[in-house]
């Protein structure tokens, strides 16, 4: 399984349909097919801009982990709104910093006639833990002990 295809299978990624089509050398791609179910306006189509957050979260978080090839957290994220979302959107997403305990990716959100709908800044967490993930327990969030 390629790595957009991991992060797609995510079932959060699969509930909101968002979808990374690209993710490498510390740069992702991916998209949301905008419905009904996104809408903060009942009967019109007006993305909540909780699924913009959640793209921009999503495809920043790519483009990190394909540099890292583990799990990275999200420990903040700054989003401007710039425009209401009303078609589809995309999301491109770079690594601006890659540091020895956390990353930086910024990210462009736009809808399907291009219009810049939100930028966002992530913060991701990529080293620091003793463990088997950057926040040092493991990945199932079972307890090991001495001797596992």
């Amino acid at each position: 399984m390629t790595l957009p295809e991991l992060i797609t299978a995510m079932p959060f990624c699969e509930h909101l349909g968002i979808e990374v089509s690209v993710a490498a050398d510390g740069c992702a791609e991916g998209s949301l097919e905008l419905g009904s179910e996104h809408s903060s306006v009942p009967g019109r189509a007006v993305a909540h801009g909780g699924v913009a957050y959640s793209l921009a979260d999503t495809v920043g978080g790519a483009a990190v982990i394909s540099l890292h090839r583990a799990p990275t957290p999200t420990v903040d994220m700054r989003m401007d709104y710039l425009a209401p979302a009303r078609t589809d959107l995309v999301a491109d997403a770079e690594v601006v910093r890659d540091g020895g305990s956390v990353a930086v990716a910024d990210v462009v959100v736009r809808d399907a006639e291009g219009t810049r709908v939100a930028t966002a800044r992530g913060v991701y967490k990529t080293g620091g833990g003793h463990g088997d993930t950057a926040w040092g327990g493991p990945v199932d969030g079972e307890r090991r002990t001495a001797g596992n």
